[in-house]
């Protein structure tokens, strides 16, 4: 694959909302919605979704793609007029989110959550652990998962999701994270202060805490636990490194996170926002769509 174009490992920034190429892939799959007008990270990680697959070349009718944590995301239905297959994976009727982004229509009934008419031959929905998915090594040409690694579980859960993620790629196989990352992080949100607070009460309290690692993830990843807890478990190459500059603009409205933007959100003292992550798996490209199925393993 030759050398990306564009940043796609970077934070959401209000700056990239003056992009035309960006604010017409956003348009493309929420047409309803002027970006321009409406500011938010999520449409934002579906443009960057969408110009990534156009990108890598896995907009064709012979790809596979898996969504990972997927809900009901209107991008699913969106890609299912665009490639050979998607299959869309979540712990649908379970969970905190089963009630609005993950519900167990979804498994019955996908075209009712659809926003538009698509392809529905093309869409599969399963109920799957993103921690344990029931498929084939090296089944998909393509991967993605948009701000759900963050929901899975703790260190451990994130990883085995990771592994998981590249185990089923296949060699030359693409993938497009969005997950919750910090963007400003408070001297109190690290792990030297749980550390600290372990030690003030005596354990009973942050027991996983050290000096480098905070007891809890709180489901906002630091730039250091998404090459740690993701990228390295995965097996995957990252594209390009992670930028995690903002423009003046973003950095002038950052005192005011809760504003109609929608960019930049609090975790306890600090503020993140969506980054994502465009990563391959290492070895020789097979045709795409040439082996596997969606069947258990």
């Amino acid at each position: 694959m030759a050398a990306l174009p564009r940043p796609f490992a970077k934070l959401c920034d209000l700056a990239d909302f003056e992009d035309p190429e960006l604010l017409a892939a956003i348009r493309s799959v929420i047409p309803e919605r002027d970006p321009g007008a409406h500011v938010e990270r999520k449409a934002w990680e579906m443009g960057m979704l969408a110009l990534f697959l156009a990108q890598a070349g896995r907009l064709t009718e012979d790809t596979r793609v898996l969504a990972i944590g997927a809900g009901t995301e209107r991008v699913l239905f969106w890609l299912a007029g665009r490639a050979g297959q998607v299959v869309a994976t979540d712990i649908y009727g379970t969970g905190p989110f089963a009630a609005q982004e993950a519900p167990a229509s979804m498994l019955a009934d996908p075209a009712r959550h659809a926003p538009y008419p698509y392809p529905e031959d093309r869409l599969e929905v399963r109920y799957m652990d993103a921690r344990a998915l029931d498929l084939p090594d090296a089944s998909f040409d393509a991967a993605f998962s948009l701000s759900s690694f963050e929901h899975f579980g703790g260190p451990r859960d994130v990883a085995a999701a990771a592994r998981e993620l590249g185990r089923v790629l296949r060699p030359g196989g693409h993938a497009f994270l969005a997950v919750d990352c910090f963007a400003r992080r408070h001297p109190l949100d690290s792990a030297p202060a749980d550390f600290a607070r372990r030690i003030a009460t005596l354990g009973r309290r942050y027991r996983a805490a050290t000096p480098r690692r905070r007891a809890a993830l709180g489901e906002v990843f630091t730039p250091r636990e998404l090459g740690r807890l993701i990228v390295a478990p995965s097996g995957l190459e990252l594209l390009q490194p992670l930028d995690l500059t903002l423009s003046p603009r973003t950095r002038r409205e950052a005192g005011f996170p809760d504003s109609g933007a929608r960019v930049l959100l609090r975790a306890k003292r600090s503020l993140y926002t969506s980054a994502t992550l465009a990563l391959r798996k290492r070895g020789e490209a097979q045709p795409a769509g040439g082996s596997g199925s969606s069947d258990s393993r």
